[in-house]
């Protein structure tokens, strides 16, 4: 069992400019620039990075100076349940942090590459100011959580100049599911230019295009802007023997540096490629040691934080028993042999070590999302060194478990709708054949509030498309024709990639319920959201 990072093959690496250029988009490409500089002036900036025109560094050379085998560290926690009425501060700013012990340049909220992970309750009041000391506008996303869309709730449509600083509240219902949630910069070019200019949001005018932003949504990801949110505790949901056992928030996201020492990013003589060589990290740690007694169960929150790759997770010669997913509760606890983390989605599992000494390792294994997607090499992500005292095991947990949102089968259907991923890098990514337009939706008609929808979700393009809503969770009733099982609510579903010229299909219904608002919904891989598959609806009273 090897203990190096996989790497992928330098030669014949397609270099992906994710980033379309137009005779349309780059005027409007330009301005931003022009923009950024203006607002960069007199800031702090790190040296710049080095061009696209040198070959991208291997794995090992990115690892080079980094420290593997640590003891496995969680993120640090901001809790506002025990300490009440606090204002969370999230400080955005250009930083040189260390990952797994190397000095690298990027963006962090607070000083790390892994922020701080938020814990809430349900029926909580939360407040959140977010401080831009970054030379471009920014804003944040509370992913999953089942908040208000409008003012200065979840609202990606607002944007924070550099320089400013905003408050968000949070009013989170008192049934909210708990669960593992994420949050993390949502200030893509169009609703959120680098200068800042329409806090209001929807009251700006449109911009063509999102293309050059260096305030986008996969820079500011990618560089370090993003970590984990936790609501209530889902230990809760188990029998009684269980509730009390060691829970780990695991955050997976990649990391692409330049001989600078530079976490790559999209300007004008780099970018961003997903399919190139990366290192991949759990909560910052490269390769960490997390220790577990023989026969002792603990609960993994497992989240994938970064911009555009997915994990495919596999915990060799174990299952994992899955309680929650996106932040729902499970209609009823599961096991999975290996699990499929596009970029944003997240599993909460239960894991039960063997009853003797050993050693396992957590891996995401050899992946590809369709032919003119990525491919990604079987990576080791974390060792599991079982040791200590050998603990009485605990009852296996199945069945159902409480408070998972009701079956939508039999759901009186309000409204049918169509949506269309299309579009590659050449071209754009589209909904329903268009870009991405701040002023209007691809739908005409809004959806009603407290009404069940059912949408089909119609992938023509080569690679799979994570497709993701904001607000509400939906339930996946049919893949390619193929009726799922009820399993709970998610956030996040892959939609298969064309086959042959035969679109993939996936077919969901969405309970709008509570809140009114813009609704967004994209697909998350950061690069094709910034560049048009993105829109949202209207939920009217």
């Amino acid at each position: 069992m090897s203990n190096t990072t996989g790497t992928v093959p330098d030669a014949g690496r397609r270099q992906r400019r994710r980033h379309v250029l137009t005779i349309q988009t780059l005027a409007a490409a330009l301005l931003v620039l022009a923009a950024a500089v203006v607002y960069s002036r007199g800031a702090s900036a790190a040296p710049t990075s080095a061009s696209t025109t040198d070959q991208p560094l291997s794995t090992a050379q990115q690892q080079t100076g980094m420290t593997s085998g640590q003891p496995f560290a969680d993120p640090p926690v901001l809790d506002t349940v025990t300490s009440p009425n606090m204002t969370i501060t999230l400080n955005a700013h250009d930083t040189r942090f260390a990952v797994a012990g190397k000095q690298v340049w990027g963006q962090s909220y607070n000083g790390s590459f892994i922020a701080p992970t938020l814990h809430f309750l349900p029926g909580e009041h939360a407040t959140i100011t977010l401080v831009n000391n970054l030379a471009v506008a920014t804003n944040l996303h509370f992913h999953g959580l089942h908040v208000s869309p409008s003012n200065d709730s979840d609202d990606s449509f607002l944007c924070v100049a550099p320089g400013s600083t905003l408050q968000y509240h949070l009013d989170l219902p008192a049934n909210h599911p708990v669960g593992t949630y994420w949050y993390h910069s949502h200030a893509m070019g169009t609703t959120c230019p680098p200068d800042g200019s329409g806090m209001a949001g929807m009251d700006m005018p449109p911009s063509p295009s999102a293309s050059l932003s260096p305030g986008d949504v996969e820079n500011q990801i990618f560089a370090g802007l993003s970590g984990a949110m936790v609501v209530g505790d889902d230990r809760a949901l188990l029998p009684p023997a269980p509730r009390n056992i060691t829970t780990h928030t695991v955050d997976l996201k990649d990391v692409q540096l330049d001989k600078s020492g530079h976490i790559i990013q999209n300007t004008d003589t780099t970018s961003i490629d997903s399919n190139a060589p990366t290192v991949r990290l759990v909560n910052g740690q490269l390769l960490p040691v997390l220790t577990i007694k023989p026969g002792e169960t603990q609960l993994w929150r497992l989240a994938n934080v970064g911009a555009d790759i997915w994990y495919h997770l596999q915990l060799d010669g174990y299952r994992f028993t899955v309680i929650g997913q996106d932040g729902v509760p499970a209609s009823e606890a599961t096991t999975a042999d290996t699990l499929l983390l596009p970029p944003g989605k997240r599993y909460d599992v239960l894991v039960t070590a063997g009853g003797r000494t050993g050693r396992t390792t957590l891996r995401t294994l050899a992946f590809s999302n369709g032919p003119d997607g990525d491919s990604y090499p079987d990576t080791p992500l974390f060792n599991v060194n079982i040791a200590g005292s050998t603990q009485a095991q605990l009852p296996t947990v199945s069945g159902a478990l409480p408070t998972s949102p009701p079956d939508l089968s039999d759901a009186t259907i309000a409204q049918h709708r169509s949506v269309t991923l299309s579009g590659d890098d050449s071209q754009g990514f589209l909904i329903n054949g268009r870009q991405f337009r701040m002023d209007s939706s691809v739908f005409s008609t809004p959806a009603k509030l407290n009404t069940v929808e059912e949408w089909s979700l119609t992938n023509e393009a080569g690679e799979d498309h994570p497709f993701h809503i904001h607000t509400d969770s939906f339930q996946v009733m049919s893949i390619n024709g193929v009726p799922q099982p009820y399993v709970g609510r998610q956030d996040i579903i892959p939609v298969p990639h064309a086959v042959n010229g035969v679109p993939g299909k996936v077919v969901i219904r969405v309970p709008f319920s509570d809140f009114t608002g813009k609704v967004m919904f994209h697909c998350h891989i950061a690069a094709h959201e910034d560049n048009g598959m993105m829109s949202y609806i209207d939920v009217v009273d």
